[in-house]
């Protein structure tokens, strides 16, 4: 049945057996669902993409069945039936009786709003249910299916052959949602990690560690109910039905995927926190070596599935050029956690007053650190068609340092930077950043494109910007004391969560070159 002509037909209230009043078709790219009512229903699109085989309405029937069945581990009340869809007089209904065109998944239908990601966009995500949830997912893990055959998907050979299957059916996508750079750099990254780690994950499998798993702990997939009573108050949805090679596996593995969103979403904090929690409640402190190189490896999958869903015609234009942004976030974020910490893709902004060390300190960077420096004053001389060394000094505010100007600059940086991140690039943009949103349109730029971010705050007493601003012989910077003096007045100070890592640029150039390599170590940059 043509995907497009199903779901015209699940848009129609009077496809179901009861009352739909609220309709919404979502999809993914091996699944419909209907969200009709206080229902939803699922149908499994007919694809074959080589790690799941949906081509014929038995497949789709049997595969459905597994969805109730394994779902119900951790959402019993959630998953309801699997019912028939069927043809009657040229109309297609939803549980009804009569021979089935297809089949569907009927679940409870829960609120978006109760999911974990719906709570960390909100702000009210806390480490107290992440704790909960740990100890939950550490107890299900040690109650789930072991034995010699779930092991043997946790052998290195099916791990290395998992990781190396997802680049290859990723190949596809390179130059539109990773770059090329970047997937050569994951390529022997994973080599590498998989070399290191092949004498852990054996010993494992040998010890049978592995479980029969969930297989997709994603933010999305939890759901807190605070009103229910447990094990109501924590519902996890929407495992792997479709491949036991992909549920069967290192429970750290599984614990990794929700580690990974986290991260992804810039929350680092709360990822330790849940990691930490439940290494703890599994006893598993040997797991963690392994936690990286999952992290990495969940990201990549999610990299790969969200340029599939780029590549999918009957999904709306909108919908797969927001895929492609995610697929290239997840592909960063993969290299990321598999990088070296000094050779970890990442946007450092070294901000600060007129006269503070900006420039000296991000060339310093550019040395000795390995990255490719923006220069706010360079560009914005270029978009003027000005040479770079020459004077546009006006006053504060005029000439070429408008707030219009001001903007027009700072976009073509983010342009820049955007486009050498996406290459693998570390890069450190020179700016002022006197503006508290500037600072954050930024932060939440780099959170977008799936890298590290930090800002690097250049302080020095008047005394010595008044000595820096004399003995400047050369530089884009037309900055004098009375630019200085303006800019200071209106200074915006850390907003709310924001950090501006402090580095003293009253000493020498080496000194302050020191000091942000410490704030680079701690964010494990460097």
């Amino acid at each position: 049945m043509d995907a497009s002509d199903l779901i015209d037909a699940l848009r129609r209230p009077e496809a179901y057996p009861h009352r739909a009043e609220t309709l919404e078709i979502r999809q993914t790219h091996i699944s419909i669902v209907a969200l009709a009512g206080p229902f939803a229903y699922k149908v499994k699109k007919p694809v074959d993409l080589g790690f799941l085989d949906f081509t014929t309405l038995e497949k789709r029937l049997h595969f459905c069945r597994e969805e109730v069945r394994l779902n119900r581990r951790l959402a019993p009340g959630v998953y309801l039936e699997v019912v028939p869809i069927v043809e009657r007089g040229g109309t297609l209904l939803v549980d009804a009786e009569g021979v089935p065109v297809e089949h569907a998944v009927k679940m409870r239908r829960l609120s978006d709003d109760a999911t974990l990601l719906a709570r960390l966009k909100r702000g009210a995500l806390d480490t107290g249910v992440l704790v909960e949830l740990a100890r939950r997912i550490a107890a299900f893990h040690e109650a789930a299916d072991a034995g010699p055959e779930i092991s043997r998907f946790g052998r290195w050979t099916t791990v290395a052959e998992n990781a190396r299957e997802n680049l290859d059916q990723s190949k596809g996508t390179v130059g539109t949602c990773v770059s090329e750079a970047v997937f050569e750099k994951i390529t022997v990254r994973l080599e590498e990690r998989l070399d290191e780690l092949r004498p852990l994950i054996e010993r494992r499998a040998e010890a049978h560690v592995p479980r029969d798993t969930h297989g997709d702990l994603r933010l999305g997939h939890v759901y807190v109910f605070p009103e229910e009573d447990p094990p109501g108050d924590l519902v996890v949805i929407d495992c792997i039905e479709f491949n036991e090679r992909f549920r069967f596996a290192d429970p750290v593995a599984d614990a990794a995927f929700l580690v990974m969103e986290l991260v992804r979403y810039g929350r680092r904090d709360l990822a330790e926190d849940f990691a930490d929690a439940y290494i703890e409640a599994a006893d598993d402190e040997e797991g963690r070596a392994l936690l990286l190189f999952y992290v990495a490896y969940r990201s990549a999958v999610r990299g790969k599935v969200a340029g599939m869903v780029a590549g999918e015609e009957e999904v709306p234009a909108s919908e797969r050029r927001e895929a492609i942004e995610r697929a290239r976030a997840h592909w960063l974020l993969a290299l990321s956690e598999l990088e070296d910490p000094d050779q970890r893709p990442c946007l450092v902004l070294v901000g600060g007053l007129p006269g503070t060390g900006k420039t000296t300190l991000a060339r310093g960077l550019a040395r000795q650190a390995g990255f490719s420096v923006v220069s706010s004053d360079r560009v914005r001389k270029e978009l003027a068609g000005v040479e770079a060394e020459s004077s546009a000094a006006a006053p504060f505010s005029e000439g070429i340092y408008t707030p219009a100007w001001n903007d027009r600059t700072y976009a073509a940086c983010m342009e820049r930077a955007r486009e050498l991140v996406f290459r693998g690039e570390r890069v450190v943009l020179d700016a002022s950043f006197r503006k508290a949103g500037r600072r954050r349109a930024f932060r939440e730029e780099a959170l977008g494109w799936g890298v590290r971010t930090l800002f690097l705050h250049c302080t020095a007493t008047p005394e010595v910007v008044r000595r820096h601003i004399a003995g400047r012989r050369e530089g884009a910077s037309d900055a004098d004391w009375s630019i200085y003096e303006a800019a200071a007045e209106v200074w915006e100070e850390a907003g709310e969560g924001e950090a501006l890592l402090e580095v003293p640029t009253g000493g020498s150039a080496s000194e302050a070159l020191d000091a942000a390599l410490v704030r680079l170590r701690a964010h494990g940059l460097a």
